[in-house]
């Protein structure tokens, strides 16, 4: 279990890196063309996919619960009960 947390650890440390040399590269392109190009925008519209990535790994916890919820089944189906006519209802029967 521990290398599994050193594992995902490492993936979201090289998730932040990736976003930061995302931005810095966006940043370097703004400076050297002295302006805003597609680009630009194109690397820092991306740069929040891997940060995401990095935020919702699992931390090392299990979610799997052990706990077993057991449903309650009705003991009596309601095929007694029928849906009725619908035009008593104000439908209107479809005539094919």
């Amino acid at each position: 279990m521990p290398s599994k947390v050193l594992i995902m650890e490492a993936v979201r440390w090289a998730a932040v890196g990736f976003t930061s040399i995302l931005v810095l590269i966006s940043i370097a392109i703004m400076i050297v063309e002295r302006t805003i190009t597609a680009e630009a925008w194109a690397m820092l519209l991306l740069a929040p996919i891997p940060a995401g990535f990095a935020l919702t790994t699992g931390k090392g916890v299990n979610n799997a619960s052990s706990e077993i919820v057991e449903w309650i089944e009705d003991s009596e189906p309601d095929s007694e009960k029928s849906v009725g006519d619908p035009s008593e209802s104000g439908f209107d029967v479809p005539v094919l």
